[in-house]
């Protein structure tokens, strides 16, 4: 009986301890909608041989999102810089992308941080973004939502090239703690 009483209050204070802190129950998931950004960069060219070569690069944009509050439309924007890692192919006509974004919102209170790796063609790299943290109001940013970009770079002079591009997030979702 004694056994039985402590399981009961344990099981009590267990079930109060979980109701009573939403922040171990829920997460909030932010549904920042449809979202798209430019991009415009640079990045030093290194020759593999069979016509692979690497990209390191940094490219930068605007991150704008847009989604409906009741009946009216509200655009977000933030500033985006992503240094990248481009693998490609152009007699392959392939490519793979890596990227580390740093996301800069509400004049430097808010920020994102998030990574991403894409496959495709030259003209266009679809895979998943993932966010991995940040500070303000966007601490504890998590999840993942699908991604596509293109960016292509010409080679300028030397080993230099400039960038410029776009990327889509068709529904960008996150999740704060």
């Amino acid at each position: 009986m004694r056994r039985i009483n402590y399981l009961l209050c344990a099981l009590g204070m267990a079930l109060l301890l979980v109701q009573g802190n939403d922040s171990l129950v829920y997460a909030k998931a932010v549904e920042a909608g449809d979202s798209s950004s430019s991009w415009s960069g640079t990045g030093e060219f290194m020759e593999l041989g069979n016509g692979d070569q690497v990209v390191n690069g940094l490219v930068k944009g605007v991150l704008i999102s847009r989604h409906k509050d009741g009946g009216k439309m509200i655009v977000h924007s933030s500033k985006l810089a992503c240094p990248v890692r481009v693998k490609l192919n152009r007699g392959k006509d392939s490519q793979s992308i890596d990227g580390l974004c740093t996301m800069i919102a509400h004049e430097g209170k808010d920020i994102g941080y998030g990574t991403w790796k894409c496959t495709g063609t030259l003209k266009e790299c679809v895979g998943d973004f993932t966010f991995t943290g940040g500070s303000g109001g966007f601490t504890g940013m998590s999840g993942t939502t699908p991604f596509q970009t293109s960016i292509v770079f010409e080679l300028q002079e030397g080993k230099n090239g400039q960038a410029i591009g776009y990327a889509v997030w068709p529904n960008l979702t996150y999740t704060l703690p």
